[in-house]
């Protein structure tokens, strides 16, 4: 996960949506624009017949395309986010459209005036070319923009030339018109691939937050139901005047301190979890009657395996809450097996009280809501209702750090 963050951070830098303080970083993503533009100077080669021409064509190539590069760069960086990202789509073409128009004209004015653009010596090239096949040729002279040339063609070429000169000016406008539209249909891409990806990006954090502030809420919810439990089982203590009570207060501490500081994380030491269930189960013995037999069990080793905060101490909760019965024999069973990387829970206890018992309450709804925001797709959870008997069966991953 995080290398693909560190991957998007650098394509994002790489095109410009962040900036960078770092210089070699700075220095590479300059390498790579020239490697770029580079090769789409060179493409031509792999098209045009260079070996009939006098001069290099990388010359040429890299004259006649500085300005449409140059309007890669002005709509990228200015007319994009200024005006198309603002939604002023009317001042956005009709800049572009000018911007265009400069461009053309230019290429016009480069390719008639500037030494070394066009091909020459030119009628040292047309005799090359008098044996090459028709397309070629065909293509040479069409290519060759409209101006003075210090060398002319023989007579066939001076003559398509001079009485045909439209289709030569309207090839080199045509060419230039179709490499500007390449290059701002190809900005317009990369920005509108990057509003995509930051639209997904800021969705996604904006769902982990809600889901975050949501886990939070759900655990909330949960302590208050212990906590009043708790605190009717001192109060009768004390008003007993038990010598449990002193006992019974430490362990409340225990338990809130755990419940209000040390479970704040995403995961907790299991050790810690499972030491917060052995305190709230030595404070239901005390106030348990001896018709209620519990058999609390833990199998494995918790050291180094970690665990979400307050997940088990919910269905045990629920099994106390309408497991216990003063006038009639009851057990419940809690088993914990701590395996390398599951952990399984099993609670079962009878139904007191049918009437008011509601299979999937709040409780373990807000639990069963925890755990499919915490372990999507990675959690087993069976409720199994027969008779007078209730019983859960959880299985959760650990993690090791």
């Amino acid at each position: 996960m995080a290398s693909k963050e560190n991957i998007n951070r650098f394509l994002f830098t790489l095109f410009g949506f962040e900036k960078t303080k770092s210089k070699p970083h700075l220095l590479l993503i300059i390498l790579v624009h020239v490697a770029a533009w580079a090769a789409f100077l060179l493409l031509p080669l792999l098209f045009y017949p260079t070996r009939f021409q006098g001069d290099p064509i990388w010359r040429r190539e890299l004259i006649t395309k500085i300005v449409p590069i140059l309007l890669f760069y002005l709509n990228y960086y200015f007319l994009l986010p200024r005006f198309f990202e603002k939604k002023k789509y009317a001042l956005y073409f009709s800049t572009a459209i000018l911007a265009i128009t400069l461009v053309c004209a230019a290429d016009i004015y480069l390719r008639s005036h500037v030494p070394g653009i066009m091909p020459g010596p030119i009628r040292e090239s047309v005799m090359r070319l008098r044996n090459a096949p028709e397309p070629i040729r065909t293509y040479f002279i069409d290519s060759i923009s409209a101006g003075s040339f210090p060398d002319v063609p023989p007579e066939h070429f001076r003559q398509r030339l001079t009485t045909r000169p439209e289709p030569v000016l309207f090839f080199s406008i045509n060419r230039t018109l179709s490499t500007c539209l390449f290059l701002l249909l190809l900005g317009g891409m990369i920005r509108l691939a990057y509003s995509f990806i930051k639209n997904q990006n800021e969705k996604r954090n904006l769902e982990n937050a809600n889901l975050y502030a949501e886990v939070n809420f759900l655990k909330s919810q949960i302590n208050p139901h212990f906590l009043f439990n708790t605190l009717n089982s001192i109060y009768s203590q004390a008003h007993a005047r038990s010598e449990n009570t002193e006992f019974s207060i430490l362990k409340l501490s225990e338990l809130l301190r755990y419940s209000l500081y040390d479970s704040g994380a995403d995961k907790v030491p299991l050790a810690d979890d499972i030491q917060y269930i052995n305190n709230y189960i030595d404070l239901q013995r005390l106030r348990l009657s001896p018709k209620v037999k519990l058999n609390y069990k833990v199998g494995g080793y918790p050291d180094g395996k970690f665990i979400a905060p307050l997940l088990l101490i919910s269905f045990i909760e629920n099994a106390f809450k309408h497991g216990i019965s003063y006038t009639q024999a009851s057990v419940i069973t809690i088993d914990i097996k701590i395996f390398e990387e599951t952990l399984t829970l099993t609670v079962s206890n009878p139904i007191v009280e049918k009437d008011s018992f509601a299979p999937g309450g709040l409780g373990l709804k807000n639990v069963t809501r925890r755990l499919e925001l915490l372990y999507p797709h990675q959690y087993k959870l069976l409720f199994h209702h027969s008779g007078d008997q209730y019983t859960v069966n959880l299985k959760v991953p650990l993690t090791n750090a």
